[in-house]
């Protein structure tokens, strides 16, 4: 559970949104289904034990993000006085359907549920800002608002939108690439763009180094400290390719299903949505050059033999340290989101 998992404090859900609203769907049986006492908004104290504040179903759920907000929001007015750093992981529920908004902005984005849920989200940001500014936070706080995957297109219109090709569960550009932004006045240009590949995994890295942290050197480490190409000390980042893995397969032989190496996407395995079809390339994988073919619609596999030969270089590297390190035996924990 998340209070036993580095979280001071934890107030928010333990799964997927969509979850809250299963009890509500044609057909639903609780006959088949096993009791949850976590079923809705929990908290909980560092080493204590979880409580439920409040079940949550499809009324419920609009205002899950305001509560969220209005404990991140009284978190930081506790900092003002406080030189301590401290840490706030505010995941927003709004833009995962089922699109619930709140009343405040029901039909008033002209757009659907979707679009109002989107203008929520721009709120509640705000407001988190609006806190660090009048706490004397603003310029000694990073803000990183990105997101863990693209649109979720099945559930076509309450989902966002990708001008690439797939959505969430592929490899595609649409499942994988995402908007990330970084806030530091005073310290990251304001206005700067790139298209360079940064990694997820690189947060942890990248704030290690900037928190004057030690990363660990007794084990690989995934992410990759980018702090030079945040602060606009070099143009590139320091991140050559990025990895996926698809399915369950998890034998360190296993190639990955997809590798971006510099402008390139490597495909040996594709699927065009959560239910498939799946493509298999079999010896020869699909390469597309995403800078010119962003819909990755023109594999040029049999003109770019070295962007197979990257992708196999990265293939043995990988399965060198995963034989050298080996996974842990993993233990079933539930999905966590919410706000601490």
């Amino acid at each position: 559970m998340p209070q036993n998992l580095g979280f001071d404090e934890f107030f928010g859900i333990l799964y997927h949104l969509n979850t809250y609203s299963l009890r509500e769907r044609i057909g639903y049986d609780p006959n088949w289904e096993s009791p949850d006492p976590f079923y809705g908004l929990v908290e909980a104290k560092k080493g204590g034990d979880l409580k439920l504040v409040q079940p949550l179903n499809m009324t419920s759920l609009a205002f899950v993000d305001e509560q969220c907000v209005n404990k991140a929001v009284a978190y930081i007015n506790n900092q003002t006085n406080s030189t301590e750093p401290f840490f706030i992981y505010l995941p927003l529920v709004r833009t995962h359907f089922p699109s619930v908004p709140n009343p405040k902005f029901a039909g008033k984005s002209s757009k659907g549920p979707y679009g109002d849920a989107v203008m929520e989200t721009d709120y509640h940001i705000g407001q988190v800002l609006d806190a660090l500014a009048d706490a004397g936070k603003d310029n000694n706080t990073v803000v990183v608002f990105t997101s863990d995957n693209g649109p979720t297109l099945d559930q076509y219109p309450d989902c966002g939108y990708s001008p690439f090709r797939g959505g969430i569960g592929t490899a595609y550009e649409g499942g994988v690439r995402i908007p990330c932004i970084f806030r530091w006045p005073g310290s990251i240009v304001a206005g700067r763009t790139s298209n360079e590949i940064v990694c997820l995994m690189d947060l942890f890295s990248t704030f290690a180094t900037l928190g004057g942290g030690k990363i660990p050197s007794d084990r690989p480490i995934d992410g990759i400290d980018q702090s030079a190409f945040l602060l606009g000390r070099q143009n590139n980042s320091n991140r050559e390719w990025a990895v996926w893995y698809m399915g369950t397969e998890s034998a360190p032989e296993t190639p990955p299903a997809a590798v971006r190496w510099h402008q390139f996407k490597i495909h040996r395995i594709a699927y065009d949505s959560f239910q498939g079809p799946m493509s298999d390339y079999g010896q020869i994988p699909a390469v597309y050059n995403i800078e010119i073919d962003p819909g990755e619609e023109h594999n040029i596999a049999g003109e770019h033999d070295f962007v197979i030969t990257a992708y196999q270089k990265i293939y043995r590297e990988l399965v060198a340290s995963m034989r050298k390190y080996p996974n842990t035996p993993s233990r079933a924990y539930p999905i966590v989101g919410g706000a601490s």
